[in-house]
């Protein structure tokens, strides 16, 4: 193991632990999780190798969600395009004419299971401050096709848009979207600024938090982990983790990130910001990983540090 993915395990576990001294208000667990629990505790114990590869495909398999009243606005107004990216059709959400802007475009890169509008509050005061605004859905999320996704194919697409709508002045990042873009910018992403909201550290954090929420032995979270790194192979953990993409990119940045984030915790963005030569960082609190994206004055921290 390198010393980057060492670094990265013994980050994971910090938070972990930091994690379970906070007082943080747990959610209610939906029926349907519970039967999925009980069904990993029970598979885990008659075959781990099974249960693990389920939980495998599970991992690439986003939820889709319906758009939920708060982005109606956003998805109403924006143009809808769709591209043929690499076998998948690709759903592009467009706000603002280029040939109107004056300050070039934005791209918005939504999290897992997540949407191109969930950064929609995000849309009307950058196009009011003179930007055009690109978002997308990445493949197997909302209007785009596909069942499995991963973090190279949405890189892949971020890519592929640029070819489309690019350059991009700068881009706002949420969640998953944090690692994917970066990733993308260290395979030629050209950009002058990035916002990342919410940004999980490693990779294998993720898979931790994954296989916490299914409530996988520890027979079963080996071969989950195994079945990841047999298909994208063991440099995954390094490759994809923030922490290490981040360490080559020099660009101006800010990271935000709520206190109370139940889905990615704060010391992963305080970590990421810490990493990325102490980058400008933002802590709210009360506002959680989804509602963060339609606070004032955390689209007014972006906007400002998107006007230099």
């Amino acid at each position: 193991m390198s010393n980057d993915v060492a670094e990265s395990v013994i980050d994971n576990q910090t938070i972990t632990a930091s994690l379970s001294v906070q007082n943080k208000k747990p959610r209610n667990k939906p029926m349907t999780l519970k039967l999925i629990q009980l069904g990993f505790r029970l598979g885990g114990y008659l075959s781990p190798k099974i249960a693990g590869r389920i939980a495998y495909n599970m991992w690439l398999t986003p939820t889709r969600f319906k758009t939920p009243a708060s982005e109606q606005s956003a998805l109403e107004s924006a143009v809808i395009e769709y591209h043929s990216i690499n076998s998948r059709d690709i759903a592009a959400f467009t706000w603002g004419q280029a040939e109107t802007t004056d300050k070039g475009t934005i791209l918005l890169v939504h999290g897992w299971s997540g949407r191109g509008t969930q950064l929609g509050s995000f849309v009307g005061p950058l196009v009011d401050a003179g930007y055009r605004v690109i978002s997308f859905d990445a493949p197997a999320h909302g209007k785009s096709s596909g069942k499995q996704t991963n973090l190279y194919e949405i890189s892949d697409t971020i890519l592929a848009l640029q070819e489309i709508y690019g350059p991009f002045e700068s881009v706002i990042t949420h969640s998953f979207g944090g690692p994917c873009t970066a990733l993308a910018i260290t395979h030629g992403l050209k950009t002058n600024r990035v916002v990342t909201i919410s940004p999980p550290a490693t990779t294998l954090g993720l898979v931790h938090k994954f296989s916490d929420a299914l409530q996988l032995n520890r027979r079963t979270r080996k071969n989950l982990v195994d079945s990841i790194a047999n298909t994208f192979g063991s440099h995954i953990w390094e490759e994809l983790s923030m922490m290490n993409l981040i360490k080559k990119i020099d660009m101006p940045r800010l990271i935000i990130h709520d206190t109370h984030d139940i889905d990615v915790p704060w010391e992963e963005g305080q970590a990421v910001a810490k990493a990325w030569n102490d980058a400008p960082f933002i802590s709210t609190t009360g506002l959680g990983h989804r509602r963060i994206l339609r606070d004032d004055a955390v689209i007014e921290s972006a906007l400002a540090f998107l006007n230099g």
